[in-house]
């Protein structure tokens, strides 16, 4: 691990990453990109299995990837396989069988609402979801036209490939790789000091990136970080999850639907759909909650679970470790935050080491970033709690107790006001008065109105007329717009089309709405608010 580059003063020369998930790659290649003379390794063990679980994700990823990353989008669609993820529709709310939809990027949820009393045409991508179409436009001529550098995206990626598709990017990128498996972590002034394997050999690193998922394997079984759960706020803490049959189309969405004892996911990949089953374990048992799941999939495969808990440590940055992923918090599957918060946290690292690296550096940076990524993670426990409290769906008694009992306190403030005052957007609001900004006031406001939470009506900026005229340049769009599965053939045969997305200079991957940045910090500042620090919207 020898480096002939000249260092800057304060980077660590070595940094181990010690986890070969997604966010151990995530950590690893931002790292070498960001820091080339690093020297970066991943450790990990092949005995431990990747799960072969679909991953829905937010507006966060392509930027991620392709901007932040570099990695080239036509390989991943050639490679990985991903689909289309344009927001959620859940099936949630009020008795019966209506849904909402929840669509990435500008929306007005409280136009909506008032001229046409749903959420289904809030946007256009807000209508796309409704009628299960793509970003990718079929004109009269029978040209196509690519809607990806406009419309805001994200992906459902099928774990197993997708990792595979990381390691490769990250051999090629000049990462090292280390397969064993870690026996002892040997502490020292530092912090973590050295890893020994079983078979007694040692590696030993300046700086150490945990992301070795629910075990925490760093920062809290070795530095003991406190565990501060959610439980009060998010009942759930396990997921059955098998893939079933597609029902011939491949939807250009998530779905959240309700289930007696939680809810169930929908993640769409090509050729199946990736299913689990989020509940909570006093609420039901095992064998009751794998036969409702079978009753609503016919064809489901064999299932597995997935235990689980809602919370985060005390520290995110604890001495010479950064814990990212799981390994340092986890709400729940509802709403795709998990990869979401490892592409924030990462940026949380990144400007953490450039602050070692310059002499007029914030040292407090460690103590800062923890209470910021902490206050993040806080935020959104308050928000998935919502999503639980109001629903009224079914009346069974997990959702009796859920109505009851789920702690929203973080969001009491907000939600007292939506009760005397309406639904309002950001633009009424202060500019951070949520924790993130990517889940902020238009995401509660789809949340409370979509659950048919009682308020005053709401004012909508537009008129009438305004809106009509809206809905009737968005419906011309919408009768181009193919199904998904024809989207993403016309990719197959146009690249470039895909290509478009990054080369583009107009193209929202480029833009700063859905890039995380860590305002720079001297020693002399201080601000302590966690969306402070961040430029990042929904």
């Amino acid at each position: 691990m020898a480096i002939d580059e000249p260092q800057p003063p304060g980077l660590p020369r070595t940094i181990g990453v010690i986890g070969g998930g997604t966010a151990g790659y995530f950590a690893a290649l931002a790292l070498k990109r960001r820091f080339p003379a690093i020297a970066v390794t991943v450790v990990d063990s092949s005995a431990v299995p990747i799960l072969g679980v679909g991953e829905a994700t937010t507006t966060l990823m392509p930027p991620f990837l392709h901007a932040e990353l570099g990695l080239d989008i036509v390989e991943l669609f050639r490679v990985v396989k991903p689909t289309f993820k344009l927001g959620i529709k859940f099936a949630w709310g009020p008795p019966g069988d209506s849904y909402f939809t929840y669509p990435f990027g500008d929306a007005d949820p409280l136009a909506a609402f008032v001229f046409d009393g749903h959420l289904r045409s809030q946007s256009l991508v807000s209508r796309l979801i409704a009628e299960d179409r793509g970003p990718i436009l079929r004109g009269p001529d029978d040209q196509h036209i690519s809607l990806l550098p406009r419309l805001k995206f994200a992906y459902h990626l099928d774990n197993a490939p997708f990792v595979a598709y990381l390691a490769a990017a990250a051999r090629k990128a000049g990462i090292e790789h280390v397969d064993m498996t870690i026996d002892a972590v040997i502490q020292g002034e530092a912090g973590v000091e050295a890893l020994r394997a079983q078979d007694g050999r040692e590696l030993r690193f300046d700086f150490y990136v945990d992301a070795s998922g629910f075990r925490s394997l760093l920062l809290e079984q070795s530095l003991g970080s406190p565990f501060r759960s959610y439980a009060p706020s998010l009942f759930c803490d396990r997921a059955i999850v098998a893939t079933v049959p597609q029902r011939g189309k491949v939807e250009p969405y998530t779905t959240a639907e309700t289930m007696d004892a939680g809810w169930c996911w929908r993640i769409p990949v090509e050729g199946e759909d990736h299913r689990g089953y989020v509940h909570a374990s006093n609420a039901i048992d095992e064998d009751r909650a794998i036969a409702e799941m079978r009753a609503k999939n016919p064809g489901m495969g064999d299932p597995w679970t997935v235990r689980f808990r809602s919370g985060r440590h005390a520290d995110f940055w604890h001495k010479n470790t950064v814990a990212v992923g799981n390994a340092y918090a986890f709400v729940e599957p509802l709403e795709s935050t998990a990869l979401h918060m490892v592409i924030l946290e990462i940026a949380y690292l990144l400007a953490g080491l450039e602050a070692m690296a310059d002499p007029d550096g914030d040292r407090s940076y460690p103590r800062f970033a923890s209470e910021a990524v902490g206050g993040h993670w806080d935020y959104l426990r308050w928000f998935l709690a919502v999503h639980y409290r109001y629903n009224r769906r079914l009346d069974t008694p997990f959702w009796q107790q859920a109505r009851a009992e789920v702690d929203v306190s973080g969001l009491q403030t907000l939600i007292d006001r939506y009760h005397q005052q309406g639904p309002f957007l950001a633009a009424e609001g202060l500019p951070y008065e949520v924790g993130d900004p990517a889940f902020g006031y238009s995401g509660l406001m789809m949340m409370l109105l979509g659950q048919g939470v009682q308020a005053p009506a709401p004012r909508p900026t537009l008129s009438r007329e305004q809106w009509d005229q809206r809905a009737a340049d968005e419906r011309k769009i919408l009768r181009w717009a193919l199904p998904q599965t024809e989207a993403l053939a016309v990719l197959r045969s146009s690249p470039e089309l895909l290509a478009q997305f990054v080369t583009s200079p107009s193209s929202w991957c480029h833009g700063e709405a859905e890039r995380v940045r860590i305002m720079p910090r001297s020693r002399q500042q201080a601000h302590p608010h966690p969306a402070s620090a961040t430029r990042t919207r929904k």
